[in-house]
């Protein structure tokens, strides 16, 4: 069983842990999480979407996030109580996420982590006739990778300053998720 196989499981805990907050809308970003675990799950299993697709859907899904996110407090006011900082926190976990998943996708076409996936992705499949132009599938692992290290490190700071268990748990899920999928980088 592969790292990103297994990264299926504490994402589906962390998306089970946002649909259970009833305290406040999650709508936005039950939607969002949605689409990272059908990207997650087509691209360790199904290879129904190409990799690519799944990296701008989620680029694309995470702008929208941010922009439904600000157009929410712009029409509601800013505020400043905890219920606010709270929405915002999860918000920018989510959107951060979803663009670490990005990364770590886009590796994975690159060839980063053809092994380790199954999937028989490689890097000459991506090559564009070796111009010299863009980034070489070691770099795009790298930065998927760091991406990922600064994800956790940031999950683990709002994980201590978060008071809800069910925050804690969404957000723990998630950079577990996000490490074991840079661990199949890795490997």
């Amino acid at each position: 069983m592969t790292p990103h196989l297994l990264a299926l499981a504490p994402a589906a805990v962390g998306l089970c842990c946002l649909a259970a907050d009833r305290r406040r809308a999650r709508v936005r970003e039950v939607a969002a999480g949605l689409v990272m675990m059908i990207a997650m799950i087509d691209s360790a299993v199904g290879h129904l979407v190409p990799l690519v697709w799944w990296v701008a859907l989620l680029l694309a899904t995470t702008m929208a996030l941010a922009a439904s996110h600000r157009r929410s407090r712009l029409a509601h006011g800013a505020g400043s109580g905890p219920v606010r900082g709270t929405e915002a926190t999860m918000v920018a976990h989510a959107a951060g996420g979803m663009v670490v998943m990005a990364a770590l996708l886009l590796a994975m076409a690159a060839g980063g982590a053809a092994a380790s996936t199954g999937s028989g992705l490689g890097v000459a499949a991506h090559a564009h006739g070796g111009s010299g132009v863009g980034a070489s599938a070691a770099e795009i692992g790298v930065l998927g990778v760091t991406l990922a290290g600064v994800y956790v490190v940031a999950s683990l700071v709002v994980i201590a300053r978060s008071r809800s268990r069910l925050d804690r748990g969404q957000y723990a899920a998630m950079a577990v998720s996000a490490g074991m999928m840079a661990w199949g980088l890795v490997l």
